[in-house]
């Protein structure tokens, strides 16, 4: 399980921000730029982004020192006033993570359920429904994860959903079933260049294939790897 304060994703975050606070909030104003105009407008939304990362660097700095008190009002005050912002998102994730290190799981799933209901950055949704099914499967609700595990809007994390599916089927001894998830993991690993530059190696879903008797075309590759 991820860590609390994953730096790569926090300048991740703000590197997103930086590009696209403008349009993320300008849906959110359209009125009121018409109303205090679009100099007014810029200075408004400027402000919200710099009040939303404070709060977000306050959880961080929080949680590294284990105020875990100050840190939920941090988090309390994205999802109050900032929930549209990806700050608000990857806060629950990191309160998330946080709570699965002191062995808190539900205050953990609760964080996780949030982010992949309402985090508006599709990538941050996938982070957060995925680690949401690992955490559901941790906790033995294998039904509720594969539900969640479901469906054809993934992206470049879809290889990581499928592999999943698999890992659960197999731990409910379904093993048909599971070879085909793998099956799809591998095919879907690799018709996304995306995914497979960033966020996944099939060299071990291969072999998980390979000990389900499946020999695959890139086996030898995996094995040399």
């Amino acid at each position: 399980m991820d860590t609390f304060n994953d730096d790569d994703e926090v300048q991740k975050l703000k590197d997103w921000w930086k590009q696209n606070w403008q349009p993320v909030l300008l849906g959110l104003g359209l009125s009121v730029g018409g109303v205090l105009g679009w100099n007014a407008w810029q200075s408004h939304t400027q402000n919200v982004a710099e009040r939303a990362s404070g709060h977000y660097e306050q959880l961080r700095l929080s949680l590294s020192k284990g105020d875990l008190e100050e840190a939920r009002e941090a988090r309390q005050a994205l999802v109050d006033e900032y929930p549209d912002t990806p700050y608000a998102a990857q806060a629950a994730l990191m309160m998330a993570s946080y709570h699965v290190q002191i062995s808190d799981s539900q205050t953990a799933i609760a964080h996780l359920e949030w982010a992949s209901q309402n985090a508006e950055d599709d990538r941050l949704r996938y982070i957060a429904t995925l680690r949401l099914a690992r955490l559901l499967w941790a906790q033995d609700d294998n039904e509720a994860a594969l539900e969640l595990l479901q469906g054809d809007d993934q992206d470049a994390f879809a290889p990581l959903y499928a592999e999943l599916r698999g890992d659960i089927l197999l731990s409910q001894k379904k093993i048909d079933e599971a070879r085909t998830a793998y099956e799809q993991a591998l095919a879907l690993s690799k018709e996304s260049d995306e995914g497979n530059k960033q966020l996944y190696s099939n060299v071990t879903l291969i072999q998980k294939l390979n000990d389900l008797g499946v020999t695959t075309p890139n086996s030898s590759e995996g094995e040399a790897s």
